[in-house]
């Protein structure tokens, strides 16, 4: 049987609700609705059961819990479930979240004090059975397969919630060799130790089963214990006949529970269709609600294209100077380069909920439209902001105030998830199935509603607190990050190339040096081949096993090091591999063609601390601690020759960051006075004078500073050094008591966020950390770590962005021949020209410098070079 559309008999399903809870639970994820809310086990529950409604159609429906007041078999034996672990934290409140939910549903929920679910499932399967009702019973707990009638079958959930094994009279028997009764009996023997039930001590379930097949029940059993075989059998069976028959009426299901319920009043059909819509909204389930009839915010028959050309945009621009704002969305014919992006639509529409629509030809955008995008009157509602910002420059265009980036306004409310599309927003936010539209309609609905979708998005930023990050940080990087990309970083080609040739050559050697050492061929990029090489022709030491053979990771080879020569050379050929192919000839096909350089995308939406990433490539990446990853920086060269590179970068700012945030007198007294912080940690720490501290001291004094900014643990401390475990607890004990006030700022943090459930920046940005709370020790543990050091890096992130900003509009006031390149890490890289190089090198240090007021001072180291690698230290003037 797959389904119940044909029946002749009207169908129950009874609903374990705790069982399938917990299923749920541990099936999915933790999920957070926009208040914090942890949803899913919620989620997992009512997608399972819409599941079950749309595979088996049921005529009715109820859902059974338990209460938490004490059972009658909790009276007769106290120690009844009282192995049973304490529920998550996580857990707990989606128990009434779930009931309500339910009830929206209109889903009748039944819980009776002093009963267990098992035992209202009980009862209500025997009264529905009893009215002719084809009963299913769907739970995790095999407690309820006693209950298998021929009218009664249970649909257990044997893995996670889709794996389905139904039990009727026939899979009772295949499956036990006993009728469902009987499993009573079987318990009763047997125990239960997930219900602490204790049975008789030696009887397992095979034991069970064959007594019962001999003598049919656990009364007569116990009546003919001289008839059992076996010695120590018999003996138990006298000893422990009380606790069989209190184990047998533990396990035996109640079906008299005193209920009065009408079932034709459980249907499905009940529910307000609007109701259970914003309340799906309200939880985050916005991929449920095409299930739901109800008023859509727009129908694809009332779009209305209005296409324009040339002449009609006069009178659009009188129409966006009336209405003072405009929504937009372009169409970009993209290839390899995002710089190569041409534009082919322009759609844009105004609060009367029209949409206009003017086609472009070789990115000629007409007067009357550069006049709207480049007025700093006019607010622009911006899809894909930077994306359209930089296509506008290529086709001459500079936008100007944008005022609103749906998905730059959701990624600051939603920092810890994944960034929805833009599809899944509107269909959360304004009931809009975009399922229903055509490709062509979806933008124009997306930029028709963009403004009230700005409203409610504003609304919320606003009662989060985060608009002004929104508005005055944010917003405004658009511009900074879309000239960025537009300027590009140009490559010398022709080096990578020798770079490319001499790599093959050095990996070439290595590679015939180990077939030389391993007395054969083999391939080295294969781990399995590898595997064998080592541990089976070498004879090392097996350190770890995977589910194809040999792990090989570099974890492995480090534990090798120094057992064989072919180690060394594995290392090597590794990093040098990756570097060919990760960087060195990946970079030249991303070369613009036309502009001979490298456009990377700046990324702002990605990480949950507000830090900017890249892609294609990935500049944040590029190796620097290595000879060979820094030759790659060589071919990072200005535009042209008489332009040179300034890199400027911020001196230890995550560690002035936290001397600030964390308040402690010593750090603060460090950087005011100028001294070397790390040298001054070592002092402290390893009580010697700053004149006596080694270089080897510095180093573990900066690991441990780092590394406490980032929540680090003595056992993370002792990976990082190669110490014992004990030793680098010893020094953060040493670091605390010579900077209390770091341990002080830590525990205070961790404890603000387990009351709010997120972390803050100085500049209001928020990172919500619902896993603070978690009753997994792991899971836990990050979120401190997390805790501690999203504050730090987040604060040094806002500081940089607006640095970025502060420096790039100064440089707009002034006429120097400047371009701002790239962002990585706490560093930005310019090219200028080597007759403003003393101008812009000054402005630039003063802006960067002056971007924050913090309680030390923010410094920046700036150097010069020709290329990216060769940076030499530039000192200029001062303004003090």
């Amino acid at each position: 049987m797959t389904n119940v559309e044909k029946k002749d008999k009207k169908t129950l399903f009874l609903l374990d609700g705790h069982s399938i809870t917990h299923r749920a639970f541990y099936a999915l994820p933790l999920l957070t609705n926009d208040d914090g809310q942890y949803t899913n086990a919620v989620f997992g529950f009512i997608r399972m059961l819409f599941s079950l409604t749309d595979e088996w159609n049921p005529d009715r429906m109820i859902v059974t819990f338990d209460k938490k007041a004490p059972t009658f078999r909790h009276e007769e034996y106290e120690e009844y479930k009282a192995n049973r672990k304490k529920m998550p934290e996580e857990l707990v409140p989606q128990i009434s979240l779930l009931q309500q939910t339910l009830a929206k549903l209109e889903i009748p929920i039944i819980a009776e004090e002093g009963y267990e679910a098992d035992d209202l499932l009980g009862t209500l399967s025997k009264q529905a059975a009893a009215q002719n009702y084809d009963v299913y019973i769907i739970t995790g707990d095999r407690d309820a397969l006693q209950l298998v009638s021929e009218n009664i079958k249970v649909m257990y959930t044997r893995k996670g919630l889709s794996d389905l094994v139904i039990y009727d009279l026939e899979k009772i028997f295949d499956k036990y060799e006993i009728p469902p009764e009987k499993l009573i009996d079987m318990k009763g023997l047997m125990g239960d130790s997930s219900d602490n039930i204790p049975g008789v001590p030696g009887i397992g379930e095979k034991t069970a089963i064959k007594l019962l097949k001999q003598f049919d029940s656990i009364d007569e059993i116990l009546n003919n214990i001289d008839q059992v075989s076996g010695k120590k059998r018999k003996e138990n069976l006298k000893k422990f006949t009380d606790q069989a028959k209190m184990s047998y009426r533990l396990a035996k299901i109640k079906r008299d529970v005193p209920l009065k319920l009408d079932f034709d009043k459980c249907r499905l059909d009940l529910y307000d269709d609007g109701q259970v819509v914003e309340h799906f909204k309200k939880l985050g389930f916005s991929s449920l609600l095409d299930r739901f009839e109800y008023k859509k915010e727009i129908q694809p028959e009332n779009i209305n294209f209005l296409n324009v050309g040339e002449t009609e945009l006069e009178e659009l621009k009188q129409k966006a100077l009336e209405y003072k704002e405009i929504a937009f969305s372009l169409k970009i014919a993209k290839d390899s380069c995002a710089r190569n992006g041409k534009i082919t639509e322009i759609l844009y529409a105004f609060q009367d909920e029209s949409v206009y629509s003017y086609k472009t030809e070789n990115n000629k955008i007409a007067d009357a439209l550069k006049e709207i995008l480049e007025s700093e009157t006019i607010e622009k509602l911006f899809i894909n902001a930077k994306e359209s910002s930089l296509a506008l420059l290529c086709a001459g265009i500079e936008v100007k105030n944008i005022s609103f980036e749906p998905l730059l306004a959701y990624y600051l409310l939603q920092p810890s998830s994944s960034l929805p599309d833009l599809e899944e927003i509107f269909s959360r936010e304004l009931d809009i199935g975009m399922q229903e539209f055509s490709q062509d309609q979806i933008l124009a609905v997306e930029t028709i509603k963009l403004f009230k979708l700005r409203d409610i998005l504003i609304k919320k930023l606003k009662d989060d607190s985060l608009y002004d990050l929104f508005k005055n940080m944010e917003l405004p990087l658009i511009k900074v990050l879309a000239q960025m990309e537009y300027n590009g970083v140009k490559i010398d080609k022709d080096w990578l190339q020798q770079l490319s040739d001499k790599l093959e050559k050095r990996l070439e050697i290595i590679t015939k040096k180990a077939h030389e050492l391993a007395g054969e061929d083999f391939n080295l990029n294969s781990p399995k081949q590898l595997g064998e090489i080592l541990f089976e022709k070498l004879g090392l030491p097996v350190i770890k096993r995977t589910k194809t053979g040999y792990s090989t990771n570099a974890n492995v080879l480090e534990k090798l090091e120094g057992k064989h020569p072919i180690i060394p050379l594995i290392s090597e050929y590794r990093e040098l591999a990756k570097l060919k192919s990760t960087y060195i000839d990946s970079l030249p096909p991303l070369i613009n063609s036309e502009t001979g350089k490298i456009h990377t995308s700046f990324n702002q939406m990605v990480t949950a601390t507000g830090r900017l990433s890249s892609t294609n490539p990935n500049l944040q990446n590029i190796p620097i601690r290595t000879e060979e990853g820094r030759e790659i920086r060589k071919a990072f060269i200005p535009s042209s020759d008489n332009m040179i590179l300034l890199a400027v970068d911020y001196s230890q700012i995550e560690l002035r960051v936290f001397a600030h945030l964390s308040g402690d007198k010593r750090l603060k007294e460090a950087f005011n006075s100028g001294r070397d912080i790390h040298t001054e940690t070592a002092s402290e720490i390893f009580e010697v004078e700053a004149e006596q501290v080694s270089p080897n001291l510095r180093r573990h004094a900066k690991v441990i500073n780092f590394g406490l900014a980032y929540g680090m643990s003595a056992y993370g401390l002792s990976q990082d050094l190669d110490i014992p475990v004990e030793e680098a607890q010893d020094y953060i004990d040493k670091y605390f008591e010579r900077f209390s006030g770091v341990k002080k700022y830590m525990d205070e943090t961790i404890q603000k966020v387990k009351e709010k459930g997120y972390a803050e920046t100085l500049y209001g940005r928020k990172r919500y950390i619902p896993e603070i709370n978690s009753s997994n020790y792991h899971r836990r543990s990050f979120a401190e770590r997390s805790a501690i050091n999203t504050p730090v890096q987040g604060t040094a992130a806002d500081i940089m962005k607006k640095s970025m900003l502060d420096v790039y509009d100064s440089l707009k006031d002034i006429d120097l021949e400047i371009n701002i390149l790239l962002q990585v890490h706490d560093e930005l890289v310019f090219e200028v020209a080597n007759k403003d190089l003393e101008k812009a090198a000054l402005l630039i240090k003063d802006k960067m410098e002056a971007a924050a007021e913090l309680d030390v001072p923010l410094l920046v180291d700036l150097q010069i070079a020709e290329n990216w690698r060769d940076k030499e230290d530039y000192e200029v003037g001062s303004n003090a």
